[in-house]
């Protein structure tokens, strides 16, 4: 039997506000970069597993359109941490991927994002020969935990 995954008309909301001015490309990637669990296995095959808590952080790179309101936003953010890293807010959220199976029903594939900050300060570049990339900005926020649920 066919399987069909049809994706589209996403949404990410960043403390409160639904984040639209996307550039090009994948203009949002959420990635967890660190082990769920730690494995060693020893002699006789006698194995220790060890939760890793930094298993639900996660990464969530954007690719916004350069100097619009979604830019503005989260450069003001990332102003707010730079003047007191203990006094910013952290930044909630989460993103909605919808997934359709080619008969109307659509589920949705659901991120909470929780305690997030800026992890890296975004590159900038001029160039002279059409390279689009000069007109975005890119993103890189790190949350505490990013929870999956399916709906």
């Amino acid at each position: 039997m066919t399987i069909y995954a049809l994706t589209g008309n996403d949404s990410l909301i960043i403390n409160d506000r639904v984040i639209t001015e996307f550039s090009d490309g994948s203009t949002i990637e959420l990635a967890y970069q660190n082990d769920r669990v730690g494995v060693s296995t020893g002699k006789n095959n006698n194995t220790v597993f060890s939760d890793n808590r930094q298993g639900s952080n996660a990464v969530l790179t954007l690719r916004i359109i350069k100097a619009g309101k979604d830019d503005k936003f989260f450069n003001g953010l990332s102003i707010l941490q730079d003047k007191d890293l203990p006094g910013f807010p952290l930044m909630n959220g989460s993103f909605t991927k919808r997934v359709g199976d080619g008969s109307g029903k659509v589920t949705f594939d659901n991120y909470v994002l929780l305690g997030g900050a800026f992890q890296r300060f975004p590159d900038i570049q001029e160039n002279l020969n059409g390279e689009t990339e000069q007109g975005t900005t890119v993103y890189t926020i790190i949350f505490a935990k990013a929870e999956r649920a399916l709906g």
